[in-house]
Parts: C-alpha cells; sequence; structure tokens
C-alpha cells in the first residue's frame, strides 16, 4: 500500500499517511436524521455570516441551499418516497468517496451534504490548488467539526497530489464513489477499482447552452429584459462559464428579422449589467476570448463586435455548424434555428444544461422528452443554470446515497 501523503483539511490535522486514513471506523445514521438536517442548518448560517463568503454569489447560493426550510423539505420528499414503498427500508449507501471538480469551488459541498443527509460516512479529496473560497469553506467546516463531534466522526476533507495509488486505496475503502470532473478524470478514475459490492456515479464533461424565442425577447419590456441580464450573468460569470450547466451559446428561435432585432438589445443590456455588477475581467481573458475568435473565424462565417469589454459576443451565419468549443470567460456564439425541432435535433448526448425563454410549459415538456432521449439533462429558465438540485445530470443523487434493503411477510 503507498505511503503518499494526505493533508487533513477539515478537520484540520497534520498530513499523514492513506494507511491512518482507511483504518478510521465507520460511522452512519439513518437517513435524513434530526442531527444531522440540524447541522447542516448550522452549516448554512456559518457560511452566511462568512465574510468571505457572503460576498461570493456561489457561496450564498450555497448557504440558501442548505438552509433548514430547504433540507426540512428534501426530508418530507423522501418520507414521502419511503411511505410509497413500505416494502423497503433504506439505509446509508455506507462509506463515499467523493472526487470534487477544481473548477467550481462549492460542487464538493452540494454532493457531500447529500452524502451526509443520507447517513453516510464521507473522504472528500478537494483541489490542492485552493482559491480564497474553497479555503473559506474548508475553515468553516473546520471550525464546525470542533464542536460538532457527529460531524466530525464521520467525514473528512482532504488533499493529496495527484496519486493513483492513494484514489486506488480510497476507491477499495468506498461503497459508492463519486467522481465530478472532466472525461479525462473519469476515465483515469474507472482504471481503479472499487469494492466488488459499490457503485459509482460520475460525472463527466458536458456541453450547456441556452434557447431564447426571438420574437418574444424583441418584444419583451426593458425590466423583463434587464432581469434576464441578470440571469445571464449569473449563468456565465459565477464560475468564468468553467461550470459544465453554463451556456456557452445562445440559439435563438425564429425568423432572421426577430434575431437581427434581439441580439443587439442582448448585448446592449448584459453590458448594463456587467457594469453594474462591477465586473471586470483580465487582460489575459480578453485576449484568450480574442483569440478563440480569430481561430473561429478561419473556419467559420461570423460577425463580432471587437469593442465589447468583458463578454465577446460572436454572430454565427446562418446555417453554420453549431460550435461546442468552450473559450470560457464571456465568450458567447450567437446561432438562428427557425423552430424548436432544429434545437431538438442538434442535441447530443454531452449536453447537460439548456436554459430558456419565451416558450410555454407544453412546448419544453415536448421538447424535453425529445432532447432528454438525446442527452440534454435539465431545461431551466435562464438564471438558474447554476441551481444545484438533488436531481443531476439525469441522476437522482438521493437514490444514490442509500442502499433498499427489502422486507416482505410470508403470506398466510
Amino acid at each position: 500500500m503507498t505511503t503518499s501523503p494526505v493533508e487533513w483539511l477539515a478537520p484540520t490535522a497534520p498530513a499523514g499517511s492513506i494507511e491512518a486514513l482507511l483504518q478510521w471506523p465507520r460511522a452512519l445514521d439513518r437517513p435524513f436524521a434530526a442531527t444531522r438536517r440540524a447541522t447542516l442548518a448550522q452549516l448554512s448560517a456559518n457560511i452566511l455570516r462568512h465574510p468571505r463568503l457572503r460576498a461570493d454569489a456561489a457561496s450564498v447560493a450555497l448557504g440558501y441551499w442548505l438552509r433548514r426550510a430547504q433540507i426540512d423539505r428534501m426530508a418530507k420528499a423522501f418520507a414521502q418516497r419511503e411511505a410509497l414503498e413500505p416494502q423497503l427500508v433504506h439505509v446509508p449507501a455506507g462509506r463515499v468517496f467523493h472526487l470534487a471538480p477544481g473548477n467550481v469551488d462549492t460542487v464538493f459541498v452540494y454532493s457531500w451534504a447529500l452524502a451526509y443527509l443520507c447517513g453516510n460516512q464521507s473522504i472528500v479529496r478537494v483541489s490542492g490548488q485552493q482559491s480564497e473560497v474553497l479555503a473559506a469553506l474548508l475553515t468553516v467546516l473546520s471550525e464546525q467539526m470542533q464542536s460538532d463531534a457527529t460531524l466530525a466522526a464521520g467525514n473528512r476533507f482532504v488533499t493529496y497530489a495527484h496519486d493513483d495509488d492513494v484514489s486506488a486505496a480510497l476507491s477499495r475503502w468506498a461503497d459508492h464513489r463519486v467522481v465530478w470532473g472532466g472525461d479525462d478524470t473519469v476515465g483515469r478514475m474507472r482504471a481503479l477499482p472499487l469494492s466488488p459490492h459499490a457503485s459509482e456515479r460520475a460525472f463527466g464533461s458536458k456541453y450547456s447552452w441556452s434557447m431564447v424565442h426571438a420574437a418574444a425577447y424583441a418584444a419583451a419590456d426593458e425590466a423583463t429584459v434587464t432581469s434576464l441580464a441578470g440571469g445571464f450573468f449569473n449563468d456565465i460569470f459565477w464560475f468564468d462559464q468553467m461550470a459544465c450547466s453554463s451556456p456557452h451559446m445562445v440559439v435563438w428561435v425564429g425568423v432572421a428579422a426577430a434575431v437581427d432585432e434581439a441580439v443587439p438589445r442582448f448585448h446592449a443590456t448584459l453590458a448594463r449589467e456587467i457594469e453594474r455588477r462591477g465586473h471586470h475581467g483580465t487582460a489575459s481573458g480578453t485576449m484568450h476570448r480574442l483569440n478563440h475568435v480569430f481561430d473561429l473565424a478561419c473556419e467559420a462565417d461570423l460577425r463580432a463586435d471587437l469593442k465589447q469589454r468583458d463578454f465577446l459576443g460572436v454572430r454565427m451565419a446562418d446555417g453554420e455548424p453549431w460550435r461546442k468549443e468552450q473559450c470560457g470567460g464571456g465568450l458567447l456564439t450567437h446561432v438562428r434555428v427557425d423552430t424548436l425541432g432544429d434545437v431538438v435535433a442538434a442535441a447530443t448526448e454531452d449536453a447537460q444544461t439548456v436554459t430558456h425563454y419565451g416558450f410555454a410549459i407544453d412546448e419544453l415538456r415536448a421538447v424535453a422528452g425529445e432532447m432528454g432521449a438525446r442527452g440534454v439533462d435539465r431545461l431551466v429558465p435562464v438564471g438558474e443554470a447554476l441551481a444545484f438540485d438533488a436531481i443531476w445530470d439525469g441522476y437522482d443523487l438521493v437514490g444514490d446515497f442509500v442502499r433498499r434493503v427489502a422486507v416482505r411477510c410470508a403470506q398466510v
């Protein structure tokens, strides 16, 4: 077994060997126990009053997601599920090994919190390249562990250098493994075997976009398009467009004249929203966007206003194929299609989130069935691309974190 060092981040402790971590005794509980719900409510309060996290919109969203009312709603839904399956007893999956992504600071808390609610024991590996937000979240967790013995007894947040021996040892330890990362990360982890009785959920590379009814947008009042600009800002800039659910393309559904009117209005309102929020990207980000567009112009017919600051909107000529290269940092490509059927036809298995505006619920439900069969996981309103849910990438994470024990009586 490897002796590579593992750094304990929460609770804080000197770096040690993986062997010491794997000798940790089991610490499980029944799903949605009241004590665990109270722990997450306290964590919510601690996040929302932390000065650094209170200034980070994604951390504030996390804090609200963990608040007592939200957790109690999840507990109620779980109780209703149990009531519908009286022949089943739900128990924790057991020991869970989470590998968090390096591009979205808050994802590891969502993943861990659901496992924790379901009564599991967790080891969470986070990136060694800690941002201020990630470091603050770990500090909050570590401090809460000092006064919450149950939280400290069953959870470890660690980091270690990319080391397949350490990951393999933790994978053998786990009853369930959760891998968040790109396709390369998923492929590398899947080469490391789990226990024969363990399960896994992996979240690889995905591509997301927005679809907007062009005529509805062009006809919307100023308050509506301003609100939409705020939603687009959140979807794009919270994680610098690096989250899998952040849109990289706006698909305008409608005739060319309506799109010609809508796109300049979209750019103007987004620019005002960026200015209102005081968001200013880096010079390197600006150069990256420009280089990406120049490369794209070598292969495609497009129009771009290179004077745009802090974002860059690129209008693709009608008929150009959809480009799924992800530049990030505020680059959006605009494409036009005639009907929602054209959007459905372009959906592929690497699609994740489609944000939308201007369509009726019946239209959305109809295309959701068709796009879902092709790979799309979520259709949500503009502004909710990054809103986490227990149903993610089409999978029920609460269902992943529990086992079902069948109980039947003999027929008399």
